[in-house]
């Protein structure tokens, strides 16, 4: 169903601006997946006619979605939702710089493990599943130059991704956020992150092969829908003795890796 087949609950007696009220119901229709990722949206003379109201109503309102990360204008094509692809660089979460440079770098990935095992407590109250419910464990390793700078540690409910498995995981085309996206129509939207400076134990000594002990960066972020469901727990542990973490987020979207 297209969303000019929907109909909206604008309320002109309201003390909430037009332009407000159609934003939100506009962001609505993508918490609903009535607008997908990559689709274009209506033009500016049908959602005058749909909600209506003026064209510089419509044009503030779909200007804030676009600010605020949601839809993304292409020049000559109309407005899009955004979707996660590997060229979308206004959403990467991070990069990497070497030490005395500005030029920012995405990072090179390495597989390391992919299991299956039960979720702890903590895991399971920011998932919102039970106890020992089955999750995916999985790490990576980023690095620049054959040379290893950080080690992921991701964990998902095996409920969000059935049939997920190594091989898939191994073999995906494009980022993860684009494996969420477009195998289980999971999009991650809004991303939060705790920092905190720890000592490298042996398993993370090895694997980025650095002094045991090394100071390093220990990063918790968490990854969550429209609607704030969290569907993704990440610790990431960075060695920056080479390189700086760059994180660039200037919307509510994160792109990763």
């Amino acid at each position: 169903m297209s969303i000019t087949d929907l109909k909206f609950d604008i309320d002109r007696d309201s003390k909430t601006p037009l332009w407000l009220q159609i934003r939100n119901e506009l962001f609505n229709c993508l918490c609903r997946d009535e607008l997908r990722p990559g689709q274009l949206i209506p033009n500016e003379k049908t959602l005058v006619e749909l909600f209506q109201v003026s064209i510089g109503t419509v044009r503030k309102a779909v200007g804030v979605l676009e600010k605020e990360g949601f839809l993304i204008r292409k020049q000559g094509l109309g407005t899009f939702v955004f979707q996660h692809d590997s060229s979308s660089f206004l959403f990467e979460y991070f990069h990497f710089a070497l030490n005395g440079s500005d030029e920012k770098q995405s990072p090179n990935v390495e597989f390391i493990s992919f299991d299956s095992r039960k979720a702890t407590k903590s895991e399971a109250e920011e998932l919102n599943i039970s106890t020992g419910a089955p999750v995916f464990k999985i790490y990576n390793k980023l690095g620049l130059n054959k040379k290893f700078y950080i080690v992921d540690k991701i964990v998902i409910s095996q409920q969000k991704f059935p049939g997920l498995s190594e091989e898939i995981f191994k073999n995906r085309s494009n980022t993860i956020y684009n494996l969420y996206q477009n195998k289980y129509n999971i999009f991650i939207t809004n991303c939060s992150e705790k920092l905190k400076a720890i000592s490298a134990d042996e398993k993370i000594s090895s694997l980025l092969n650095i002094p045991l002990n090394a100071p390093i960066l220990k990063i918790n972020r968490v990854g969550q829908t429209y609607n704030n469901e969290t569907i993704e727990l990440r610790t990431s542990y960075v060695h920056t003795s080479d390189i700086d973490y760059i994180h660039s987020q200037n919307s509510t979207f994160g792109e990763s890796i």
